[in-house]
């Protein structure tokens, strides 16, 4: 089980619902508190706040109805704005000498799709001359906008993670498989985020939307196997990309790991294992409702 340093609140954003954990303890075993708050329509949009005013007031009342205030958050971001590159940097720089060396070379030698990001590296092979690292950039905006309305509603933001990020978390911490190229689906209502993961670091990620959230109560069988069949394929295409170009041929997926809200997840895993002779990691026996383990494995995040 996860080790905490003490208690706070644990906050996944998506575009139509806030999911929250609370644990007073060291042990997942015992979850003191979790649920989701629904928001309104466009209150975030496409990973951005649109309406500042409703978020506030949802968080706020939320604060107060549970005696929260000045509590720690974890949150997760929206994963819509995150970009991974693999790039080369001199050998022998430490890890903050490289990070400073991407940042003379952004612009440069390389671009990012928006300004002002946070940036974060994950060291890899090393030879005489060279060393590869993962880049990780996010919109710093997107991070400065929601830690400031957490903190008028009364929380202390502490550290703000990636869903992807949290759902492997908690995956290899609970988990005694020993699978070397996985990658996570992560199905919502309104996309669809695939992120590839080899040697327990995130080495691709690719966004999807997925027009399904304003139509959802009125949705026919035949919609929802349509919806499934074509998206299953945008998921194949990303394992034959993973195999070909990421490992050069090398190597290929050999897990899956499904999770989401998107109510359909027995039939999306049923479809990709008619197409698929990949593995897929069931989560079912560990907890109640697959779309908790993003925030569950938020909470297991350590070092903070």
């Amino acid at each position: 089980m996860g080790v905490m340093n003490k208690d706070r609140v644990n906050i996944v954003i998506t575009n139509h619902v806030l999911r929250y954990s609370y644990h007073k303890n060291a042990s997942l075993d015992r979850v003191i508190d979790q649920g989701e708050i629904p928001l309104p329509h466009e209150t975030i949009k496409d990973g951005n706040i649109v309406d500042k005013t409703t978020l506030r007031n949802i968080l706020i009342d939320f604060v107060q109805q549970k005696k929260w205030k000045r509590k720690n958050i974890c949150f997760c971001l929206p994963d819509d704005s995150v970009v991974i590159r693999q790039l080369q940097i001199p050998a022998g720089l430490t890890k903050s000498e490289a990070l400073g060396y991407v940042q003379t070379q952004l612009g440069h030698s390389f671009y990012l799709p928006f300004a002002n990001p946070a940036l974060e590296i994950e060291f890899l092979d090393i030879n005489n001359h060279e060393r590869s690292i993962l880049l990780y950039a996010y919109p710093k905006d997107k991070i400065d906008a929601f830690a400031g309305l957490f903190r008028e509603s009364g929380l202390r933001p502490i550290v703000a993670d990636l869903t992807s990020l949290s759902v492997y978390r908690y995956f290899y911490k609970q988990s005694e498989l020993n699978k070397d190229h996985i990658l996570h689906v992560h199905w919502n209502w309104d996309a669809l985020v695939l992120t590839a993961f080899h040697h327990h670091k995130a080495v691709f990620t690719r966004y999807i939307k997925v027009e399904m959230m304003e139509h959802r109560n009125d949705l026919s069988e035949e919609t929802i196997e349509q919806t499934i069949n074509e998206y299953s394929v945008e998921i194949n295409r990303i394992i034959d990309f993973y195999k070909y170009s990421i490992s050069k041929g090398q190597a290929d997926i050999n897990l899956i790991l499904l999770t989401g809200d998107f109510p359909y997840l027995q039939q999306v895993k049923n479809t990709l294992r008619q197409s698929l002779s990949t593995e897929i990691h069931p989560f079912t026996d560990e907890v109640d409702d697959l779309k908790y383990i993003d925030v569950l494995g938020l909470a297991l995040k350590e070092g903070i």
